[in-house]
């Protein structure tokens, strides 16, 4: 990759190949503090938008895998929570839910508004698709 910014500046469009490869934490590790406002409202409260940037998204595709899928099989057969689905679940809506702050500080905003998450099944091989999207924008605080 080339020692240029991967997004110009607002109101410029990213050349393809310009998003940074995201880096993640190993299991054990703690998660970076985000630095950008995600909020499932169109707004964040005390602040005001300055500029929308457009729709930011992070895309994860995950397996359950052998070990969890074996064990999970067998809690499924009961009623009741699967631990380990859910865990595989919810680490990666937060797995997506980075990977979309990274999206919206590459086009330049500091937060996120109408954030959602979606998911599918893909191929009925076992992997999920989960995306979260939002709008990108740059806030201010109120005066």
């Amino acid at each position: 990759m080339s020692d240029q910014p991967f997004y110009p500046g607002p109101g410029q469009p990213p050349q393809q190949g310009q998003y940074p490869q995201a880096q993640y934490p190993q299991p054990g590790q703690a998660r970076p503090v985000l630095e950008v406002q995600v909020s499932t409202t169109f707004g964040i409260e005390g602040h005001r938008v300055v500029r929308q940037l457009g729709t930011c998204f992070g895309l994860v595709v995950r397996s359950v895998g052998f070990a969890k899928g074996f064990t999970g099989s067998f809690r499924a057969l009961k009623a009741g929570e699967v631990p380990q689905y859910t865990q595989v679940l919810e680490d990666a809506r937060r797995h997506a839910m980075d990977r979309m702050v990274q999206n919206c500080q590459v086009l330049g905003g500091n937060a996120v508004i109408g954030m959602r998450f979606d998911s599918s099944e893909i191929g009925g091989q076992g992997l999920t698709e989960i995306v979260a999207y939002g709008t990108a924008v740059h806030v201010q605080p109120l005066a």
